[in-house]
């Protein structure tokens, strides 16, 4: 445990520590859900397995998205990962407003309810099982209830502010 209370600021310069996280190439997801029957859903980079038995995610939004509130709500979500070639989606998903994110972005219905993207690389499918608190974010832990998966995915990466996608040999940043 940090001998450093939650409540004393940081000194870590904050251009300095978003470039070094940017240094981290990720997926991209985007995390939809349901609102009064209307898909609703945003960008996450900030995704994991957490455990195999259970199955268990963990995805983390931040406080003020629209998203999270309706995940609370609604006690399910979906996590898609997105292809090469879905960077699109997720600069959609992460700049539009309410269910507008979806017009034109072919998706169905999954087994839990929360909209699945078609054309994704995998998508898994949750029970909201426990929130934490995480700073600006909320921590949200998914029961794992469905997966599927593109037999032949590129996964859709995202390095130094530049979506990328991995290729056999190595990363192609655009």
């Amino acid at each position: 445990m940090s001998q450093t209370s939650r409540y004393v600021p940081s000194v870590v310069d904050q251009a300095e520590y978003r470039n070094a996280l940017g240094s981290f190439a990720t997926g991209v997801t985007v995390v939809t859900t349901k609102a009064a029957g209307a898909p609703v859903g945003t960008t996450v980079s900030a995704f994991s397995a957490l455990s195999l038995t259970p199955p268990l995610v963990l995805v983390a939004l931040a406080l003020k998205s629209e998203t999270l509130a309706h995940i609370k709500r609604a006690g399910f979500f979906s996590v898609n990962i997105l292809s090469a070639g879905q960077d699109d989606i997720a600069t959609c998903f992460s700049k539009a407003n309410g269910s507008a994110k979806f017009e034109g972005i072919s998706h169905r219905d999954g087994q839990n309810g929360a909209p699945l993207i078609d054309g994704v690389a995998a998508a898994i499918e949750c029970d909201l099982e426990d929130s934490l608190a995480g700073g600006d974010h909320e921590i949200l832990v998914g029961l794992v209830r469905a997966a599927s998966v593109d037999p032949n995915p590129v996964p859709l990466v995202y390095y130094r502010s530049a979506f990328a996608e991995l290729t056999v040999g190595g990363l192609e940043v655009r």
